[in-house]
């Protein structure tokens, strides 16, 4: 008996009992969905036997969550994560795709091209910069947003790439890859 490893079949009755089923990156799982502290954002902890990481869109009652915070290893035997509401979906429009297949015989680049579907991607948009438990959160500039939201292969954002939300068009003035998994856009009236 190792006193310092931890019997999971504790929580797996907790699982059992109480736990909820979510959509977790579109696979189904249990979990247990408890609130984290009141503040301006719906922010909530969940608990999982599977792993966990910053990133993860969670589906739960209906409604999107972005897990926020880095989760590497196990607490107590199960993974922890804070998550965060998403409050809005940015619609990406189609767009045409292409890349280099070849060279033709004068040496020129031979493109292959296809255009994607349109998409609604949930995020979560503010006007203070990304922080999770900061009592003076940094304010950014009026008419600029901070767009923060699930870093994978729908989500292409670059620099001066433009979308439409709050009824508004957005131009993308800064892409913020230092947080694995979360893709942080910092956007400005076009």
């Amino acid at each position: 008996m190792n006193p310092f490893t931890f019997d999971t079949s504790d929580f797996q009755f907790l699982l059992d009992s109480v736990g909820e089923t979510v959509m977790i990156d579109n696979v189904e799982q249990k979990a247990i969905i408890n609130n984290a502290k009141i503040g301006d954002y719906e922010d909530r902890y969940i608990h999982t036997l599977q792993p966990i990481q910053r990133g993860n869109l969670i589906e739960y009652n209906r409604e999107h969550y972005l897990v926020i915070s880095e989760t590497v290893t196990q607490r107590y035997g199960k993974y922890k994560a804070l998550m965060r509401h998403c409050n809005y979906e940015i619609d990406i429009k189609e767009q045409k795709v292409c890349k280099i297949v070849g060279h033709n015989d004068f040496g020129e680049p031979m493109y292959e091209c296809h255009t994607t579907k349109s998409i609604s991607v949930p995020a979560i948009i503010d006007k203070y910069a990304f922080k999770v438990d900061d009592p003076a959160p940094i304010r950014v500039p009026d008419k600029q947003i901070i767009v923060t939201m699930q870093e994978n292969n729908k989500s292409k954002f670059t620099v001066n790439t433009k979308f439409d939300v709050m009824g508004q068009t957005w131009k993308v003035i800064d892409v913020d890859l230092t947080r694995n998994g979360l893709l942080i856009l910092t956007c400005e009236l076009s």
